[in-house]
């Protein structure tokens, strides 16, 4: 149970409790005003309109989310028109439900926004069929429908009032608080093993940091880059900022490598460096909330965090010195002073940015920058290729909810529409997370409708009445993202709580809404399972593959600088570093996918996961080179001739190869085991050659060799048909 204290800090980076609240009020306000003026019909249709409306996420700049919503809306209204043109004729409804969701299974795939407005424009569809009429009925409901997207596009300009800037104060934010993150969690494990060959809790830490800083770069350098940045200075405060924590995330990988070596040796002091980690920690969650709130006393905090940090890490260089670790010392005193630079350098840029003006001239910068950051509208790609992943889930969605518009409409179920509306719902891109969403939902339903049964079977004053609805919402907006089953428990009371608004339930409604959610669960099942699957097994193979490649040209760019000697710059390794943890971390994903899939589509799953495993590490292990080309460059003498790095960079591209075969097929003609010594032979008698080579840079190369040669073998164990 989290403390208000932590629930605070928690709003600070993603703030669901005022978007709570506005869903809240965009679904009450109509309603009373519907209640008081006499027009309940209408007020309910523009109150559900700009509830889900409100809901909607979308990254960016206002006036980005402005002209996204601003579509929504009218694609809304058009949708509840043609819904209650087509609710007397079932074929002509379903045929349109399929085109309709057709489309949506595309939308839904464009961005975080896409979720949404799929489920606003496909739910009042649904709606509208239950309200049949003629083309002067439509007008009316095109009407209240877009009545309803007016209040939303209200409420979001509101917003925009209190926070212009802070969308894109949050994506950065968020990098922070992810690096605290994963610090915390590496500080929890330093005096524990390593765990083994697979991923484990440090590396999805790891990927999770490379995951924000991605998201963080979407938001806010779409189509400005660093052009228009350098023009305003909030702006280009921020891509500093991100700039930093990314170099930090360099150094923490950097650590963590170097820390491998050190388990078990009497000389290195696990506590102290312990508490560093911890201090570190502090100090960059406390970073990201002054980004959120810029405010003095919080960039004051992040001062005091700061110097801590640099307390305990004197403490724990002093405590190798006593102990006689000279040379650990000397490995881990770079990047632990390269850390605490870029904390003091982040400051800097804080205090500049809130010791220069005063809060409104703040405001008023935040605005105009809010206004002015171009961003790239994210139009929707549709892909019409049947190996295409969302057009597969586009299918599955339209035949999905197309037979459960039939159902309803051909056998007259009574409110059958939450049939299909279950079905969209619960109906995910991939098969684990369907399986998921139909337990919570199923849950969370049948619970919702044995409490708000029995709780409207008693005579409730309006007010009272209008006070549910409203909580109902309320932690229905909180929960939805942190715990479904929770959300469709407050869904469930809500409905048969605005029913009641219309006309007194029963015990009947609450059972027919469990009965036709079982049934849209049961629709969306049967849809992933057998409409066009694509299983993650097939997927993983590509994915790792460009992990793999990407490994190799990051390789590539590492040993020429190590061959080369001299020093180099943050941004000459960016980009190569940038792809290969965004191409581990997409990997990643597929296996956290497939796992959730039906046993028989599992087959070699721990196979693969060592895969990773091994691609993960071989990218650390070159941001720990990395880091230490750019502190203190040397020249390996084992890399003048090129040829360690071209037997390794070929080893790898034969791993690429043995990715494209067919699983199952049997492996190709096998390396001979002098093949892969003599690439460690190639160290060892270079090692001999030059008696000034650095020890720890040969070892992060050899242990990268081992890491290379154990996906290969990895990769040819995959290859037998045992496995699959």
């Amino acid at each position: 149970m989290k403390s208000v204290h932590q629930i605070i800090l928690d709003e600070y980076f993603e703030p669901t409790i005022g978007k709570a609240v506005r869903v809240m009020l965009a679904l009450v306000l109509p309603l009373l005003w519907g209640m008081m003026s006499g027009h309940v019909g209408p007020a309910v249709w523009i109150a559900i309109t700009a509830q889900v409306l409100s809901s909607v996420n979308i990254r960016g700049a206002y006036p980005l989310k402005l002209l996204i919503l601003s579509g929504a809306v009218l694609a809304c209204s058009v949708a509840a028109a043609l819904g209650v043109l087509m609710g007397s004729q079932w074929i002509a409804a379903s045929l349109l439900m399929m085109v309709l969701a057709f489309l949506g299974g595309f939308v839904r795939q464009s961005g975080d926004h896409g979720p949404g407005i799929t489920i606003a424009v496909l739910l009042l569809y649904l709606l509208c069929l239950d309200s049949p009429g003629a083309w002067t009925d439509a007008g009316n409901m095109f009407l209240w429908v877009f009545e309803g997207g007016v209040l939303a596009l209200i409420s979001t300009l509101v917003a925009w009032a209190f926070v212009p800037f802070s969308p894109f104060r949050r994506s950065v934010a968020l990098t922070w608080k992810t690096l605290a993150e994963w610090l915390r969690i590496f500080a929890l494990q330093v005096e524990e093993p390593e765990q083994g060959d697979q991923v484990n809790t440090l590396d999805e830490k790891e990927l999770a940091l490379r995951s924000e800083l991605q998201e963080s770069m979407e938001t806010l350098s779409r189509q400005q880059a660093l052009a228009h940045a350098r023009q305003n200075r909030y702006s280009y405060q921020l891509v500093e900022l991100r700039r930093l924590v990314s170099e930090a995330g360099t150094s923490v990988s950097s650590l963590r490598t170097l820390l491998e070596t050190m388990r078990g040796n009497p000389l290195f002091p696990a506590k102290s460096f312990r508490y560093v980690l911890e201090t570190l920690s502090q100090a960059a969650h406390r970073m990201g909330i002054c980004i959120v709130t810029h405010r003095p006393e919080d960039a004051y905090t992040v001062r005091l965090s700061i110097e801590r940090l640099s307390h305990s890490i004197s403490f724990f260089l002093k405590q190798l010195s006593e102990k006689g670790g000279a040379e650990i010392k000397g490995v881990f005193e770079p990047p632990l002073i390269h850390l605490q630079a870029r904390l003091n350098e982040a400051l800097d840029i804080l205090d500049r940015s809130t010791g220069r003006s005063g809060r409104m001239m703040f405001f008023l910068h935040n605005f105009l920058t809010g206004m002015t950051i171009p961003q790239r509208v994210p139009w929707v790609r549709f892909e019409f290729n049947t190996r295409s992943f969302t057009f597969r889930f586009s299918l599955r969605l339209a035949l999905g909810m197309g037979i459960g518009i039939a159902l309803y409409k051909y056998f007259h179920i009574p409110h059958g529409y939450w049939i299909a509306m279950t079905t969209m719902i619960v109906l995910q891109p991939e098969f684990g997370s369907t399986i998921t969403k139909a337990l919570d939902r199923v849950k969370g339903t049948v619970s919702g409708a044995v409490v708000g049964s029995l709780l409207f079977l008693i005579p409730l004053p309006l007010a009272v009445n209008i006070m549910l609805v409203a909580i109902c919402v309320f932690f229905m907006t909180y929960f939805v993202l942190r715990n479904y089953a929770v959300a469709a428990f407050f869904i469930t009371v809500m409905v048969i709580a605005l029913f009641h608004l219309l006309e007194p339930v029963t015990w009947q409604l609450g059972g027919i809404r469990v009965l036709n959610t079982l049934a849209g669960c049961s629709l969306a099942l049967l849809g992933g399972f057998a409409f066009w699957p694509l299983w993650e097994r097939h997927r993983f193979p590509a994915l790792i593959r460009e992990a793999v490649s990407a490994n190799q040209q990051y390789l590539t760019v590492i040993l020429d600088a190590l061959r080369e000697g001299r020093p180099r710059t943050f941004n000459e390794f960016v980009k190569r570093r940038r792809e290969a943890e965004l191409t581990n971390h997409n990997a990643f994903l597929s296996l956290r996918r497939m796992e959730n899939e039906p046993q028989h589509e599992r087959k070699g799953l721990r196979f693969f996961f060592i895969l990773e495993g091994h691609s993960i590490r071989i990218t650390r292990m070159l941001n720990t080179l990395n880091q230490q080309i750019r502190t203190a460059p040397v020249t390996v003498a084992a890399l003048r001739d090129g040829v360690f790095q071209h037997q390794l960079t070929s080893l790898m591209e034969r791993v690429c190869e043995e990715l494209k075969e067919e699983h199952g097929a049997g492996p190709r003609k096998d390396l001979r085991a002098e093949e892969t010594q003599g690439i460690f032979q190639i160290l060892d008698k270079r090692k001999d050659e030059d008696q000034h080579a650095d020890p720890t840079t040969l070892g992060l190369l050899e242990r990268i060799a081992k890491e290379v040669v154990g996906m290969y073998y990895t990769v040819q164990r995959i290859r037998q048909p045992e496995v699959f």
